[in-house]
């Protein structure tokens, strides 16, 4: 079957995209253009016309009729779908909305792509599964707004029979041997059964003829209750099974069986609602086995029982979530074989990269109302790694700590190790991420440092939050605890480090122009080292300088061995970069701006003695200027403030002289002791 999608064209609206960039955000548009838009929009998905007319527009293009897992599928690329660095696909729907999720993101879409193509994997209930906070709601959210707006495109219009409570396909007024007619001379496929309303609509109100029911457009949409449905299964008594199959209007019970369905039963559950789109199931194992059990029917026979009046066909996907505690005990449970034999799951754990952790704690805090609170640029890193080391399971790798894993995992450099030992962790273990710290913690405890008198935020300070916020976590015991306050000492040792390493940047003004210098010659070197002419290796040293490259990898400790395979990877990664005419520099690759700092960085007791104040003051105009320069570098280039500048060089000088963050008596918490905190006792320090 041919793909849903061209992947040429995908690629030169990804160049297109990349090249012309987004456009002038800046420009406003007045209260008239908006309205005008509305009103534009609100004819635009407007149409009316007979059953005759709908199947005349069908035969012409039968790109319309589209199953609702086809219709998802569609939804998802319509944005479009590109490459990263190592050619996995991405999907535009998620960019800057769901971050570090890539793997578990594109095997949603697999699934949608497999069921698109009517195989048996449709029929099943798609199932995320992860701790809280780990997105599983927020990547259906966004399919669901992506579904909502792909409706109010040309290419995903959706038709329906008039008034009909679940949106029904008109192709349902199609019958018998007319089906396969239209499938073998138009690749129509159709699939269904006309609903009570629609069939005594036909019957008594058509006389069984159906050129001219009226057929319209829909457009879906959760807040109107077209085609996404909806249900919480937190209740713990029983529920009304009519929240999900529709209710019924009891002084319409009397009479013919079939006018009795078309009059007594609204069709106006949640499942009736999700009806050629979607249906959102929230805790699913939570859920009354009577609901699991109407679930099912859906799922394995696609139709939604009604009691006593039969069934109604429904076409729909069902996506659940759940955390692992739940799943489990279902699982194990032996009455669940039916309903487990129909479900996918997928798991949505925890990001494990600390830039992309940067990024969600980023988005969170940007739909907050944190907006008069200074937030020190080291902060959401620091806080991102302790959050990451909560996540991971200890490496097997001999030699390996777990920060150095943390590294590995965002892309950095660490000796002895490569790509392909990354690779291996993943794959030997498969469950992490499955738990740990969430997001919401971590904010959680940002914001409680936020609201204090100062409303500044620094590495330590929220750390220091993290730690007085263990004790209040009621899903920790005390062993977890012990294991998070050493995960917290680990990040305050990496802290001790970036606040150096921050320092020695912004030390020199000239510093980003000798390291994009040297990065550039460095690319220029590798590009000739791996181009070979005539397969004569000799070319090899002719057009590049192996000095020059061997200073620059010893820095990282690249080895002779791993030269090669280094060279060629961040040599074709470049290449890419080039294609997609994406802009970079030497911060572009982790491991490159690593061994350019560690080649061009001040040394620390150079930094230690550049910084301490001199006794005498003929010596203190130069210090001053010194002093400044660095902070005034700190503030306009970094995103610090005066203050949180100045706090950040005062606690890089002290870690350089090999002072421990000072600690309270009984250990229990962190404390810099500085100006910054003007109600502590600056003389401890």
């Amino acid at each position: 079957m041919k793909n849903s999608f061209d992947e040429a064209a995908m690629e030169a609206s990804i160049n297109q995209e990349l090249t012309e960039g987004p456009g002038n955000t800046e420009s406003k548009v007045s209260g008239h253009e908006i309205l005008a838009g509305i009103k534009k929009e609100s004819k635009e998905f407007q149409w009316e016309g007979t059953f005759e007319q709908y199947l005349e527009m069908v035969i012409a293009d039968s790109s319309i009729v589209k199953l609702s897992h086809a219709l998802v599928n569609e939804s998802i690329k319509a944005p479009g779908v590109h490459r990263d660095l190592n050619g996995e696909p991405l999907y535009r729907l998620f960019d800057e909305k769901m971050f570090g999720l890539e793997s578990a993101l594109d095997k949603v879409a697999r699934y949608f792509e497999a069921a698109a193509q009517r195989l048996e994997v449709r029929k099943r209930i798609l199932l995320l599964l992860g701790p809280p906070a780990s997105g599983k709601s927020s990547i259906i959210d966004i399919i669901k707004r992506g579904l909502e707006d792909y409706t109010k495109t040309e290419s995903g219009s959706i038709y329906t029979i008039q008034g009909c409570p679940m949106q029904e396909d008109p192709l349902h007024l199609v019958t018998g041997s007319s089906r396969a007619q239209m499938h073998e001379d138009y690749g129509i496929y159709i699939e269904g059964e006309l609903c009570f309303h629609c069939r005594f609509l036909l019957e008594h109100d058509y006389q069984g003829n159906p050129a001219e029911i009226p057929i319209s457009r829909v457009t879906f949409s959760e807040s109107r209750a077209k085609g996404i449905g909806y249900y919480l299964a937190n209740n713990p008594n029983p529920p009304d099974p009519s929240v999900l199959v529709g209710s019924h209007n009891e002084s319409k019970l009397d009479g013919d069986r079939q006018e009795v369905a078309a009059r007594a039963f609204r069709l106006d559950g949640e499942l009736n609602v999700a009806n050629r789109g979607m249906m959102e199931f929230v805790e699913i194992f939570k859920a009354d086995r009577t609901l699991l059990t109407t679930l099912l029917s859906l799922a394995q026979e696609q139709l939604i029982k009604m009691e006593k009046f039969g069934s109604v066909y429904a076409d729909e996907v069902i996506v659940a979530h759940s955390n692992e505690g739940d799943f489990n005990t279902f699982a194990t449970d032996p009455s669940s074989e039916a309903l487990k034999d129909r479900i996918i799951a997928i798991k949505i754990p925890y990001n494990l990269r600390v830039s992309e952790e940067v990024k969600i704690l980023q988005k969170m805090i940007g739909q907050s109302t944190v907006h008069d609170v200074h937030i020190a640029p080291l902060t959401l890193p620091v806080v991102s790694i302790f959050a990451i080391l909560s996540r991971l399971e200890s490496p097997t790798a001999q030699g390996m700590s777990l920060l150095d894993k943390v590294k590995l995992y965002d892309g950095g450099q660490v000796a002895n190790f490569t790509h392909k030992d990354v690779l291996d962790m993943q794959r030997h273990h498969p469950n992490e991420g499955m738990g740990g710290i969430s997001p919401r913690y971590i904010l959680n405890r940002i914001g409680s440092v936020a609201s204090a008198e100062a409303r500044i935020v620094t590495p330590l300070a929220a750390l220091d939050s993290m730690w007085h916020g263990l004790k209040e976590n009621i899903s920790l015991d005390d062993a977890d605890i012990l294991t998070y306050v050493d995960f917290i000492s680990e990040t305050v040792k990496e802290y001790n480090r970036l606040a150096v390493r921050e320092l020695q940047i912004a030390f020199e003004e000239s510093f980003h122009t000798n390291a994009n210098s040297l990065f550039e010659n460095y690319l220029k070197n590798i590009e000739a080292y791996c181009t070979k002419k005539d397969g004569d290796d000799r070319s090899r040293k002719v057009f590049s300088n192996e000095r020059d490259m061997q200073e620059l990898e010893r820095a990282i400790r690249i080895t002779a061995r791993y030269k090669d395979s280094f060279r060629h990877e961040i040599n074709i990664i470049v290449s890419r970069w080039k294609k997609n005419n994406v802009d970079y520099d030497y911060r572009s690759d982790p491991r490159l701006k690593a061994a350019i700092e560690n080649r061009l960085l001040p040394a620390p007791r150079t930094l230690e003695r550049a910084l301490a104040k001199p006794r005498f003051a003929r010596q203190r105009v130069e210090w001053k200027s010194r002093y400044d320069g660095i902070l005034n570098r700190l503030v306009e280039n970094y995103g610090y403030t005066k203050e949180t500048g100045e706090d950040l060089m005062q606690y890089a000088v002290h870690t350089i002289k090999n002072r421990a963050v000072v600690r309270t008596p009984r250990n229990e918490g962190i404390e810099w002791l500085w100006p910054l905190y003007p109600q502590r006792d600056e003389s401890t320090d």
